[in-house]
């Protein structure tokens, strides 16, 4: 299966075993890893499942979604 570019990132990040496995521990948990999904940027941060426009401290904008919502399972 194909993964949005920054989904592999944030599990190359994240060291997780892979991207199913991350959205397995994400799906059960109150925080999950969020990456800025502007081009260019890397930014990561712990985030709420939900979170579609989280603060960038990179890019000074809202623009960090959580792992879930990069996934469309949330």
């Amino acid at each position: 299966m194909k993964y949005h570019p920054k989904l592999e990132l944030l599990n190359e990040y994240e060291n997780y075993v892979s991207i199913e496995s991350m959205l397995d521990h994400a799906s059960v948990d109150s925080v999950v890893p969020g990456i800025c999904i502007r081009e260019g940027c890397e930014y990561t941060a712990d985030v709420e499942p939900d979170q579609d426009k989280g603060w960038c401290e990179n890019c000074g904008m809202q623009t960090v979604n959580s792992c879930l919502v990069i996934a469309g399972v949330i």
